[in-house]
C-alpha cells in the first residue's frame, strides 16, 4: 500500500488508537480517526481510570501476547507512564472458579522469573492485605472475611494501567506524527454498487469521508454498522469509585490490585484520589432489531448508573476487602461496553465481500492490556493483507461467523460470580446513582 493512500479508521479508543499509531510510526502519512468524540471518549471502553494488566490468562495464546505488550508497557515511551506494576492478589471463593485460579498459578510456575506466593486460607489473605496497608481500613476483625478464598499473590510482571492517560498519550502521538482527528460519528458505510468494495464513511453531519482502507475498531458500537453474522455480542459491566480521605489515599497507595474471579475487584487509589472497584458476573445485554443486521442484536446504551443488585454486589465485595469503605456512596457509578466474539478471540481480519475493509475489533473484554502491540498486528493486516499475520492469530483472530451460527447469548465464557447469568438491561428493575459528584 502507497503511504499516501488514506486510512481511515473508525473509533479512536484502544484499539484505533493503537493501530493509528502504528500505521505513522512505520511511515504511514495520511490517516484519519473517526470518533463521535475527543479523546478520551466517554463511550469508549479504555475511558477508564485503571485496568488490569495481567501477564498470565487461562489461554497460552494470550498469555504470551501479554508478555509481549508487558515490554511495551514498561519500555515505550508512550505507554511506560501508564504503567504500574503492583502486582495481583487472586482468589476464588466457588469450588467451580478455584481451578480456573489454580491453572493460572500453575502457568506460573513454568516462568523461573516467577515468585508467587499461594494462598490457601483466609489467614493467607488478611496476612498479605495487611502487608500492603488495607487493613487498616478494616472495621474489626470479627465479621468474616476472606471465606472460602483460595489463590496466590503474583508479586511482579502484572498490576494495572492507567487507561486513560494510555488513550490521551496514544492521540497526542499521533496527532505530532501528522493524523487527522475528526469529530463526528459514522452513520454508515460506502460501498461500490458493482464491486461491494468499501469506500469510506457517511457521518451523521453528512461528510463523506472516502479512503482506500477503513478500518472498523468502534469496539460494541461496531455492530451498527456492519451486520457481523452474530460474531459480535456487546455486553457490559459496572464499575463504582468511592473518594478517599488523604489519610487512606496514603495508606492504600501502591497496594496491589485484589482479584477475586467470582467476586470482584478494587485497585489502589487513582491520582484523584477515587477508588475503584467493579463486580464479577458474566455481563449484561441490550438486545435491539437494527438496520441491516441479521435478527436481534446487543446494542449498547450508556448510562451513569448500576443496577441495584450490581451495587449490592461491589458492596458485599468491599465488605470482604475493604469493610470500613464498604457503605460510602459512590460518586461514580457507571456501565463499561466491550463485545465478545463467540471464542473471545478478537476479530482482526479482511472482511471476505468487501475489499478494502478491515475489521480490528471483538475485544472479549480482555483488549486493553495489548493495546501497545494490537495495532502493530491491525497496521500489518491493513497495509499487507492477511498472511502479513503469523499463522496462530491469522487463524485465531479470522471472519468466523460459523462459530456464532448456533450462538447461545447466554453463555457465561468463562465468566463467573453474580447471578452466574447473562442478563438483559431492559429486565432491571432498580437502578443506582452516585451520589457524590464526580471531579
Amino acid at each position: 500500500m502507497d503511504p499516501e493512500e488514506h486510512v481511515l479508521i473508525i473509533g479512536a479508543g484502544t484499539f484505533g488508537l493503537s493501530t493509528a499509531l502504528e500505521l505513522l510510526r512505520g511511515g504511514h502519512k495520511n490517516v484519519t480517526l473517526l470518533d463521535a468524540y475527543p479523546v478520551p471518549s466517554p463511550l469508549a471502553a479504555g475511558n477508564d481510570v485503571n485496568k488490569i494488566f495481567q501477564s498470565v490468562v487461562r489461554s497460552q495464546f494470550y498469555s504470551d501476547l501479554s508478555k509481549e505488550s508487558l515490554r511495551k508497557w514498561r519500555d515505550d515511551p508512550v505507554y511506560q507512564p501508564a504503567y504500574h506494576e503492583t502486582g495481583i492478589i487472586y482468589g476464588a471463593s466457588m469450588e467451580e472458579s478455584y481451578a480456573e485460579i489454580y491453572k493460572q498459578y500453575e502457568m506460573l510456575q513454568e516462568d523461573k522469573d516467577d515468585d508467587s506466593v499461594l494462598l490457601e486460607t483466609p489467614a493467607d489473605f488478611l496476612r498479605l492485605v495487611g502487608q500492603s496497608g488495607v487493613e487498616s481500613l478494616s472495621l474489626d476483625n470479627t465479621q468474616p472475611r476472606f471465606d472460602k478464598w483460595k489463590g496466590y499473590y503474583q508479586k511482579k510482571n502484572c498490576g494495572w494501567t492507567y487507561a486513560s492517560l494510555a488513550l490521551e498519550r496514544a492521540s497526542m502521538e499521533c496527532i505530532r506524527l501528522g493524523a487527522k482527528m475528526v469529530t463526528d460519528s459514522a452513520q454508515e458505510l460506502l460501498f461500490d454498487k458493482k464491486t461491494q468494495a468499501c469506500l469510506g464513511v457517511r457521518t451523521y453531519s453528512g461528510l463523506e469521508i472516502l479512503a482506500a482502507k477503513t478500518v472498523i475498531c468502534a469496539g460494541a458500537n461496531s455492530v451498527k454498522l456492519l451486520d457481523f453474522h452474530r460474531q459480535l455480542l456487546a455486553k457490559c459491566w459496572t464499575v463504582g469509585h468511592i473518594r478517599l480521605t488523604d489519610a487512606e489515599i496514603g495508606q492504600l497507595k501502591g497496594s496491589p490490585v485484589v482479584l477475586n474471579i467470582d467476586k470482584g475487584f478494587v485497585f489502589e487509589p487513582d491520582a484523584f484520589g477515587d477508588l475503584k472497584f467493579c463486580n464479577e458476573f458474566p455481563g449484561y445485554i441490550n438486545m435491539e432489531t437494527i438496520k441491516g443486521a441479521e435478527g436481534e442484536v446487543s446494542v449498547p446504551v450508556y448510562k451513569d448508573a448500576i443496577p441495584k443488585e450490581a451495587e449490592t454486589q461491589m458492596r458485599d465485595f468491599l465488605r470482604e476487602v475493604l469493610p470500613r469503605l464498604s457503605d460510602r456512596e459512590f460518586n461514580v457509578a457507571k456501565i463499561c461496553w466491550c463485545t465478545d466474539t463467540p471464542d473471545r478471540h478478537f476479530l482482526i481480519d479482511e472482511h471476505p465481500q468487501h475489499t478494502g475493509l478491515i475489521l480490528g475489533t471483538g475485544d472479549s473484554g480482555q483488549g486493553f492490556k495489548y493495546m501497545p502491540i494490537v495495532g502493530e498486528y491491525i497496521a500489518s493486516l491493513t497495509l499487507h493483507g492477511r498472511d502479513s499475520l503469523p499463522e496462530d492469530k491469522k487463524d485465531a483472530w479470522r471472519w468466523r461467523p460459523e462459530t456464532a451460527v448456533h450462538r447461545d447469548n447466554g453463555a457465561l465464557q468463562n465468566r463467573y460470580g453474580g447471578s452466574n447469568a447473562v442478563l438483559d438491561l431492559k429486565d432491571v428493575a432498580e437502578w443506582s446513582r452516585a451520589v457524590l459528584p464526580a471531579l
